[in-house]
């Protein structure tokens, strides 16, 4: 309600309190209401540029193994390793990497951290790894040619973890914990890295349900071998001498079947 005290030359108006405090508070909320609104886009802008970073990157990582024959080590790596057995490379791709078909390498729009790189031991095959903000449900987008021999023992070749010298993924009871640590394309189980310091986020979900979740969302599978013997000598045995382990080969049908495959130094061979 306006109060006025009216004079022959003119007249004031004032606002009482209760129209000041609601004028203030729809101001707050509209106020609210526009930032939220503008942190949405800016973090979608910022998604959209992690997409076309790995985008161009995977393109010129294929383009790099075309001339040189392999693709380059990731930059302060550390090996991943199954029993003892060195299965892949993972670290980072940044500058120092030596990427030679890309002028300058982008990083995360966000937190100016480099992109999670990752390699098979034979440098063949890779996988590129950011977190998307996702209008703050972050998950893990990755782009790769890797293909999984086996979803049990390896289904990617990049972790939840950040080491100086390497880790072990086997079922042991000292390895069991990083079993959990991997990491699926658009899973919210565990993370690249976060966007606070840029370390990984590893949550320890029971592997079994890491598993479950990435068979839901299609994470499955390229093998094209039809054998141990193939695996073997494509440079894909993850299994070290005298151990028995379980991949996946198609059979006749062309369909996904598991395959117990028994490695030594000559290579590996089907079994029971």
């Amino acid at each position: 309600m306006k109060k006025s005290i009216s004079s022959l030359k003119n007249t004031i108006y004032w606002f009482t309190l209760v129209e000041l405090i609601v004028a203030a508070t729809i101001l707050v909320i509209l106020t609210t209401i526009g930032f939220y609104s503008y942190t949405q886009n800016i973090s979608s802008a910022r998604d959209g540029s992690r997409k076309t970073a790995l985008s161009t990157l995977s393109s010129q990582l294929v383009l790099h193994k075309r001339e040189r024959g392999s693709y380059p080590i990731p930059w302060e790596s550390f090996e991943i390793h199954n029993r003892g057995w060195f299965v892949a490379l993972q670290g980072k791709m940044d500058r120092n990497v030596g990427l030679t078909t890309a002028d300058t390498i982008p990083l995360d729009p966000d937190i100016n951290r480099a992109y999670t790189y990752s390699v098979t031991s034979n440098r063949q095959e890779y996988q590129l790894a950011a977190t998307l903000e996702n209008n703050d449900i972050n998950m893990a987008l990755l782009l790769w040619d890797y293909k999984s021999v086996s979803k049990n023992i390896l289904p990617t070749i990049i972790l939840a973890l950040s080491s100086t010298t390497s880790v072990e993924i086997n079922e042991s009871s000292w390895g069991a914990t990083n079993r959990q640590a991997f990491i699926f394309d658009e899973n919210l189980l565990n993370l690249p890295y976060d966007f606070i310091n840029g370390d990984p986020v590893n949550n320890n979900n029971n592997f079994a349900d890491l598993l479950s979740e990435a068979e839901e969302n299609n994470f499955w599978q390229s093998s094209d071998f039809r054998n141990c013997s193939e695996i073997a000598f494509a440079a894909k045995r993850i299994t070290p001498d005298g151990f028995t382990d379980q991949y996946q080969v198609r059979n006749d049908s062309g369909q996904l079947v598991n395959q117990n495959c028994s490695c030594d130094s000559s290579g590996c061979t089907n079994t029971p």
